[in-house]
């Protein structure tokens, strides 16, 4: 399940002024800032863990980073980064630690002295198969959208992308990109029932 290649990032856009806001807002210890900052980028930092661990791991560390920023907001330099690109890292970072910490519990000998091997995080074959039937369906629901419907979502909740960026990327009104993307979710939850929850949670 681990992917050995190094987290490449992006080259960070011009330091956003809304950045330097939030966190502004963070220190001051503004709830409301630390929901702007998840609903901008918790669906990235979750794309991210979701190559290291679990389901459950990932959501849990995902919930982990955004509480360390708002517990340090102090450590988020916008000289050296964007916001994003900092909790992108940061949770990396999180999921190799959670990574060790499930194999450091494990017996590395048998009784008789053996080493033992480390194991396989990748899934396995029931598991896997139970994932490729999930994508193919939900893929199937996804070609039942049209093209800028689909490529909306995709865009939300593969790519972590925010409802600005994603109206600057297709060059349409922020609000055109609200209404696809209710218009979408709504589809999907009518075709897949609970099963899109797990996917866009």
């Amino acid at each position: 399940m681990t992917d050995p290649r190094p987290l490449t990032l992006a080259a960070p856009p011009a330091r956003s002024v809304d950045d330097v806001t939030l966190v502004a807002r963070l220190r001051r210890r503004d709830e409301a800032a630390l929901g702007e900052v998840y609903d901008g980028h918790a669906g990235a930092v979750y794309g991210v863990l979701m190559r290291l661990l679990d389901h459950a791991s990932a959501q849990e560390v995902t919930q982990d980073v955004f509480l360390r920023l708002w517990e340090r907001p102090d450590a988020f330099d916008p000289a050296r980064a964007s916001l994003r690109a900092y909790l992108l890292v940061m949770a990396r970072s999180r999921g190799l630690d959670r990574l060790r910490a499930q194999r450091a519990t494990l017996p590395l000998y048998t009784d008789e002295g053996a080493e033992l091997p480390l194991p396989d995080a990748r899934p396995g074959p029931v598991h896997g198969s139970e994932t490729a039937q999930r994508r193919e369906r939900i893929q199937a629901a996804l070609n039942e959208l049209s093209p800028t419907h689909r490529e909306s979502v995709e865009r939300a909740f593969l790519r972590g992308q925010t409802r600005e960026e994603i109206a600057h990327a297709m060059d349409v009104p922020v609000g055109t990109v609200k209404s696809r993307l209710s218009y979408a979710l709504k589809h999907l939850k009518r075709v897949l029932g609970e099963e899109v929850s797990v996917w866009l949670d």
